[in-house]
This record gives structure tokens, sequence and C-alpha cells, in this order.
């Protein structure tokens, strides 16, 4: 058997919710520069404090909402997939790493589906989860147990998904031979 890597970037989309906390957040550096600037001439000698506040609250306000910018990496490795959060293209994280072949369940992802049952942990790993395209797998994992894992997938890493799987699920996911 052939080796497989694959890997794949998706960028998570800007809800309505970012926005407005982002909005927020220059606000807030706003009142805080001219608050410092207002009192640094009320404070006569330390009057250095004034610009020094307005700099770390623009730097604290830039820190902020890059932060905000999160993308993930999805790697295929000979039936490994491993998901990494990557924040402001400063940091990375590894959320999770899945055996293909010890997965309960993979498939579209609908929502409805998922409603009443129970998960450990639940990772969306996604750039909208409202995306119909979609993909879940469900594993256990030592440290949250049964978890739900929702993802972005394009077909070269969907096709190198498919043969680690297990052949029922495999067959449940991408209606084969049935």
């Amino acid at each position: 058997m052939q080796d497989v890597f694959i890997e794949y970037l998706v960028k998570r989309q800007n809800t309505p919710k970012h926005i407005a906390l982002k909005i927020l957040i220059v606000l807030a550096a706003v009142l805080i520069s001219l608050a410092a600037m207002l009192f640094s001439g009320a404070l006569g000698a330390l009057s250095i404090i004034g610009p020094l506040l307005v700099v770390g609250a623009i730097y604290g306000a830039y820190f902020l909402i890059t932060s905000m910018s999160v993308e993930y990496e999805y790697s295929v490795t000979n039936g490994d997939l491993d998901i990494d959060q990557i924040t402001a293209q400063r940091k990375r994280k590894r959320l999770v790493s899945i055996n293909m072949k010890e997965v309960e369940a993979f498939g579209r992802y609908k929502s409805q589906e998922h409603q009443g049952k129970t998960y450990g942990t639940k990772l969306f790993c996604c750039d909208n989860p409202e995306n119909p395209e979609l993909w879940y797998c469900v594993t256990r994992l030592k440290q949250s147990g049964q978890t739900l894992v929702v993802f972005n997938a394009n077909q070269k890493m969907l096709d190198g998904i498919k043969t680690f799987l297990p052949r029922p699920i495999m067959h449940a996911a991408f209606k084969v031979g049935g």
C-alpha cells in the first residue's frame, strides 16, 4: 500500500458575534486612549503614562482582534486525521488526532441528526457550523470519551480517508455497493 499524506486548510468565517466583539474592542481602545490623554495632563511629571496607555490600548486591541483570526489545518497521514488550530498565524495547537480505523460514525454533517445525542465533547473545526458541505466523525478519545468532530473536507481528503474507514462505516458514509 502506498503512503497517504494530504493537507487541507480552511479559515473560520467571521460571524455577527465576532464582528460585534471586534467593534467593542475598538471602542474600548478608543475610550481608554481618550481617558489616558485627558488625565495625562493632570499628572504633571507622570504625563508619560498617558501616551504609554494609548500605545498599550492600541496594541491590546490589535492583539485581541488578530487573535480572532482562526484557521484549521487538516492532515491525513496513512489513516490518521490530525486537526490543528492556527490562531493569527502565530500559534498552532493540536485539537485532535483520530485513527480513522477506530471511527464509530462518519458522514455528511446535519445538525438535526445530532441534536438528541450526547457526546463528551463536540469539536467544530470548520469554516462555519452552518455550512451544508461539512463532514463529521464520531470517535472515542481517552481524555473526553465519545467525541463529535465536525470539519470541512475536499474530495482529495475524503478519498484519502475513505480507504482507512471500517468497511460498514465507509459503505454507509459514501453509499458504496448498496
